[in-house]
Formats: C-alpha cells, sequence, structure tokens
C-alpha cells in the first residue's frame, strides 16, 4: 500500500494541516484517505522550555542562536536582493522549465505577483523556531522523533512510501531519514520529495554534513519555484536524483507548490514520482 508522509515547514500549523495540501494532490495521486500520514512537529515548539520536549537552552546555546539566525537573515536578504535585481519586467508567455539532467517540463505562465519579501513581515516566525532546531539538541531530537513515531509504524508492511516536505519541513526529514537508516534498517522510502527546500543554506549546521542522500531512499527529487528565496538547486552540495525549478504561479513563491492550478508540480512530478513512474 501506498503512504504519502506529509512534513510541514516553520509557521502555526495545527492537526489537519494538511488536508489542503492532500485535496491538492489527491486529484492526481487518487490514493485511499488512511494513505495519507501527517507529521505535525509544531508542538515541540509551542512547549515551555524547561520541559522534556525543550531542555531550557544554556547561554552558548542562547548565543549560537543568536549568531545562527543573523546568519540566515543575512543570507536570504541577500539572496532576495539579488533575484529582485535580475527579475525581469517582462516574463516569456510560455516558459519551459529544464531539469539539471535536461529532462523537459512544460509549465503555465508566471501571472505577475513575485511574493518578494512575505519572510520579512513575520523573520522570527521563518527563523527563529528552526533557529533553535539547528543549536538546540534537545529541540532537534524531539522534533525529529515527531517524524519518526510516525513513519516506523508504516515500516513492517509498506513497501510504498513516499516521504513530501516543504521548506524548513525538508531538513527534518533529511536529518530524521539519516538518523533512521541505523533505527530502522527496513525502512525503504520510495520517494523523497523535498519542496522550497532550505538545506543549501544550513548543511554546515546539520549533524551529518556530508551531502549524502539518505541510504534509505530510493529517489529523491528537490523542487523550488522561481523567485523562492527559501528553495533552491541543492545539488551538487546534497547527492539529488532529480531537481527542477519551475515557474511562481503569480502567488507568494514559497507556497505555490500547494496551490489547486499548480498542476505540472502536482501531477507532472510528484504524482509522476509517487507513483513510481520516473
Amino acid at each position: 500500500m501506498t503512504h504519502v508522509v506529509w512534513v510541514h515547514g516553520i509557521g502555526d500549523h495545527k492537526a489537519g494541516y494538511s488536508d489542503p495540501w492532500r485535496m491538492a494532490f489527491d486529484r492526481y495521486l487518487k490514493l485511499p484517505p488512511d494513505s495519507y500520514v501527517e507529521v505535525l512537529w509544531e508542538t515541540v515548539m509551542d512547549a515551555p522550555a524547561g520541559t522534556r520536549a525543550r531542555a531550557m537552552p544554556t547561554q552558548r546555546e542562547l548565543a549560537d542562536e543568536e549568531a545562527v539566525r543573523e546568519e540566515l537573515r543575512a543570507i536570504i536578504v541577500a539572496r532576495e536582493s539579488a533575484m529582485r535585481a535580475a527579475a525581469a519586467p517582462a516574463t516569456p508567455a510560455a516558459p519551459d522549465t529544464r531539469g539539471r539532467d535536461g529532462d523537459v517540463v512544460a509549465w503555465p505562465a508566471p501571472r505577475g505577483t513575485r511574493g518578494f519579501g512575505d519572510w520579512l513581515l513575520h523573520a522570527d516566525e521563518y527563523l527563529g523556531d528552526f533557529v533553535k532546531y539547528l543549536v538546540n539538541r534537545s529541540i532537534r531530537t524531539s522534533v525529529k522523533e515527531r517524524f519518526k513515531e510516525r513513519l516506523q509504524p508504516l515500516i513492517a508492511d509498506n513497501p510504498g512510501i513516499s516521504v513530501l516536505a516543504h521548506s524548513w519541513g525538508t531538513v527534518v526529514a533529511y536529518d530524521a531519514l539519516i538518523d533512521l537508516v541505523a533505527e530502522s534498517p527496513n525502512l525503504d522510502v520510495v520517494s523523497l520529495v523535498t519542496l522550497g527546500s532550505p538545506l543549501w543554506m544550513v548543511r554546515r549546521l546539520l549533524e551529518d554534513r556530508s551531502g549524502a542522500k539518505p541510504q534509505n531512499v530510493g529517489t529523491w527529487v528537490n523542487v523550488h519555484a522561481r523567485l523562492d528565496v527559501v528553495g533552491s538547486w541543492l545539488n551538487p552540495a546534497y547527492k539529488v536524483d532529480r531537481e527542477f525549478e519551475v515557474p511562481n504561479l503569480g502567488h507568494p513563491p514559497h507556497g505555490s507548490y500547494f496551490w489547486e492550478d499548480n498542476v505540472a508540480v502536482q501531477r507532472d512530478l510528484v504524482a509522476r514520482y509517487v507513483l513510481g513512474r520516473p
């Protein structure tokens, strides 16, 4: 039986956050409702400091958090500025997008809205919690456990697991899958799909800095929308099998993967790899 495991990024996520994702993607996946599994790790960030989920940070960790927060903020501001400067005043009517290996996918034309600067309005929401993940070992462990506890029950009788992760959730999924190589050697993930992934900017902050594809993953597909300041190409720093840049459809780019009219991402890439038709 095929299972799709959703992993969210930073933001105010509650149980049921993946319902709109399921509705958008299931038009092409056409899977039973119980095929979808939702990972909710936001609850770790909501726990009071000093609890089991969130140990009280040390002074060193607080200093490291501030340094990492400023580093990531500077990277994204610079990237956004470069994108703004490079953005053409007009977009060709019928663009094609090529994967890094030359594979051609035809995409609908963008419709205007750039979405520049959206993250700047809520910088702490986008960066604050995840900086804690990168610096605080107890938080990182607790967040990864949320992923593992939802994935492990599927392992015994499920040869068709696919993980679809978005934004900073791609870091959670990558880290946890690396752990599970040793912890659950029978795990076989058919496809890992990373959407709008910031892994490119945090490799030096991970526990495993090799950039290797998790050994329990069959095909790793990375997708980022043009003008997404958070998502980008991961190759060659990471051993991604296939990756694609797709146009922004006129919505804020970082969330555009889930809009119901993003047929090319949902049907031509995600459904293609989840259903094993590469």
